[in-house]
């Protein structure tokens, strides 16, 4: 299982749309099952998400754990299921760095890890 993590800058204005978005998910459980199953779908095991202040702005930042990222990625593109196309629309009007038209949506280098394995 690999880690994958991404940040994303939030657009001004919409950090209100990004945390609206894990409070609809606290409130409600049908929102919740609907969500857990989209993560399935997607192939994520673990998905943490936090919003970041920054001196810029502030910054989504996420968290997955799933075999391959990019497939993930590539499916959150092409999704018709319900809960991936409200995610994928939120992501697109607040933070849209992401280019999900690609092969590789997002490539990332890691520089170091610790503890080493």
């Amino acid at each position: 299982m690999a880690a994958f993590a991404f940040t994303l800058p939030v657009l001004p204005g919409q950090g209100g749309a990004v945390r609206g978005m894990g409070d609809a998910l606290e409130g409600s459980a049908e929102l919740q099952e609907a969500y857990e199953a989209s993560r399935k779908i997607l192939g994520i095991r673990e998905e943490k998400v936090w919003v970041q202040k920054t001196p810029i702005g502030e910054a989504l930042v996420v968290y997955w754990e799933t075999e391959d990222p990019q497939r993930a990625l590539r499916e959150l593109a092409d999704s018709q299921d319900e809960a991936v196309e409200k995610f994928r629309d939120l992501v697109m009007s607040a933070a849209p760095a992401l280019d999900l038209s690609g092969e590789q949506p997002i490539a990332s280098e890691l520089l170091f890890s610790w503890p080493k394995p």
